[in-house]
């Protein structure tokens, strides 16, 4: 099957109730936690450099409301970016407080990151607000890029929320919310929050799968698709070898010192069982490889 353009997506006439608005599915959601890790490493690792100083982002919570209660909860003033990303419609909120905005600000300057107050930027800071706030772009692309190729761009900074129309006030829209920590010299933290419309995003799934259930299990001889295959082949996955677990005193591990020799219960010609980030996914048998310490799969586990 074709899957639908994106421009069929859009021009898709579709329900809604507004007594009842309708709330991302929650595979869409975890999809959108699972791709903004990646948001988390790229921007923490660009305003690190432009600030000259270690930043560090973290998830805190997602949250699906509609986009009147998320500009409510909003002070008045806060730095309000929005960003169009091509070819998706509408556009998305990037939100933090003033007062994180100029000790970023502060720390571009030179300076040691001294917390600000919670005041309306002066027209030079808030040029060089809008300067760290464009390193966003670059990390909403590398997040996107695994569902679809987007081109993010800062389209204005605001400070008064009431001046900004990222959606109508009853449509739904997901927020991210992210603490912004800078952990070097003075220390300080603020929140970050990015928000989604649900008319951003609903193309977006339409052009996929909407659940991982949905996608067909591949049959004997069948092989993963290439496009999975190109996806993961540079993700890295911890394996672990377990060993049948062996029963000893504690009055022996006590006096166990460097070059004692224990004896365990695992017979030599036992298979193993080997774990990939913590699923119990093969069998084998542990040997030499040259110096190395190897291990020859002999069967996947399907249990």
């Amino acid at each position: 099957a074709v899957a639908p353009s994106l421009e069929d997506a859009t021009r898709r006439l579709r329900p809604f109730d507004f007594r009842n608005p309708s709330k991302m599915a929650r595979d869409h959601v975890r999809r959108m936690e699972l791709t903004h890790e990646t948001f988390q490493r790229a921007l923490g690792a660009k305003l690190s450099s432009a600030l000259r100083t270690m930043v560090r982002l973290e998830l805190l919570a997602i949250d699906q409301l509609t986009y009147d209660e998320y500009v409510r909860a909003m002070p008045n003033p806060t730095v309000i970016t929005s960003i169009t990303m091509e070819p998706l419609p509408d556009q998305a909120l990037i939100e933090m407080s003033t007062s994180t905005a100029l000790t970023l600000v502060d720390r571009l300057l030179g300076g040691a990151g001294k917390p600000g107050l919670n005041r309306r930027p002066t027209e030079l800071e808030s040029a060089l607000i809008a300067d760290v706030l464009r390193e966003a772009e670059s990390a909403m692309r590398e997040t996107f890029e695994p569902l679809l190729a987007v081109e993010p761009s800062v389209v204005s900074v605001e400070f008064n929320p009431n001046f900004v129309h990222g959606a109508n006030p009853s449509e739904m829209v997901m927020v991210m919310s992210f603490s912004l920590s800078v952990v070097q010299g003075l220390r300080s933290e603020g929140l970050m929050t990015i928000c989604y419309p649900f008319s951003m995003l609903e193309p977006l799934w339409e052009m996929m799968p909407s659940s991982e259930d949905q996608r067909p299990a591949l049959g004997p001889g069948e092989s993963t698709p290439p496009e999975i295959l190109g996806a993961l082949s540079e993700i890295a996955m911890p394996l672990a070898v377990r060993l049948r677990e062996s029963d000893i005193d504690a009055g022996e591990l006590s006096a166990l010192s460097v070059g004692d020799v224990l004896r365990l219960d695992h017979k030599v010609n036992e298979a193993v069982i080997a774990s990939v980030a913590g699923m119990e996914l093969l069998e084998g048998r542990i040997g030499r490889k040259g110096k190395n310490v190897a291990l020859e799969i002999s069967n996947w586990r399907n249990e």
